[in-house]
């Protein structure tokens, strides 16, 4: 079994057009040749944050430098893929068709990462 992560982080205000990209792309992944199952998470952006700010006494906070922001933010998704092989996966995103792909670009940002991961286990 193989597992590969995607992230990607939507533009600001983008994210119900991004959300609908990926779920519209179930089907293609369902006929694929080794495919075993896809999660995809949208980030609850802040929420984290707001948690641990609302725990926190004023003078706690003060002594708390405020969290650096590096470029433009927006809302994290992560894509969890479990495939047969990873030729599996390879030949699925190779023989695809890619022009819808271009239909997502507007709404990204630029950070973006994917691999492919091992479990741990004690």
């Amino acid at each position: 079994m193989e597992t590969v992560v995607v992230r990607i982080a939507a533009r600001p205000g983008m994210e119900d057009k991004v959300e609908q990209f990926y779920l519209s792309q179930q089907g293609e992944y369902e006929v694929a040749e080794g495919f075993v199952s896809r999660t995809i998470l949208k980030a609850r952006t802040g929420t984290m944050l707001e948690s641990i700010m609302s725990q926190m006494t004023p003078e706690q906070i003060a002594k708390q430098p405020a969290p650096e922001v590096d470029g433009e933010q927006g809302t994290e998704f992560i894509l969890i893929e479990q495939w047969t092989s990873i030729d599996s996966r390879m030949t699925f995103t190779l023989n695809r068709k890619k022009e819808r792909d271009k239909e997502l670009f507007p709404y990204l940002l630029p950070q973006h990462a994917a691999e492919y991961y091992d479990e741990v286990m004690g």
